[in-house]
């Protein structure tokens, strides 16, 4: 007879993230590297897209693209601020290198990050955010 509890796996609550970017290729190492500390990660290619999964699953964190072709990341962050359901949802926002400073003032973000950054940089954030 086993003893109690042995052959169970331990309940890990791992912080989830979304990354909401509409450039695979920009997602692959920052997606990895967040596995690899432990969290668990979810990409999503468009603004529609990201919504509606922030609608189905229950997120930690986002990582946001400023700017996206089909939808500016602005645009899509004053929705999830707008939405009862999501407001509260902290958000890391990716920007360009120079402008879109005067836009942070316009609707809150809880991060930033400038391209391009590293990987430490990226990590940084995220444990600052997420308090850990």
């Amino acid at each position: 007879m086993a003893a109690e509890g042995e052959g169970k796996a331990l309940a890990v609550s791992a912080k989830r993230i979304l990354i909401i970017d509409n450039r695979p290729e920009h997602l692959r190492q920052p997606v990895l590297r967040l596995q690899v500390e432990g969290f668990d990660v979810e990409e999503a290619h468009s603004e529609d897209e990201g919504l509606r999964r922030l609608r189905e699953v229950r997120f930690d964190l986002l990582l946001l693209d400023a700017e996206m072709p089909e939808g500016d990341g602005w645009e899509t962050l004053r929705r999830i601020r707008e939405d009862p359901e999501l407001a509260a949802l902290k958000v890391i926002i990716f920007m360009a290198g120079q402008g879109e400073t005067g836009k942070l003032g316009l609707v809150p973000v809880d991060g930033e990050l400038r391209r391009p950054f590293s990987m430490g940089q990226l990590l940084a954030a995220v444990q600052k955010v997420l308090g850990g």
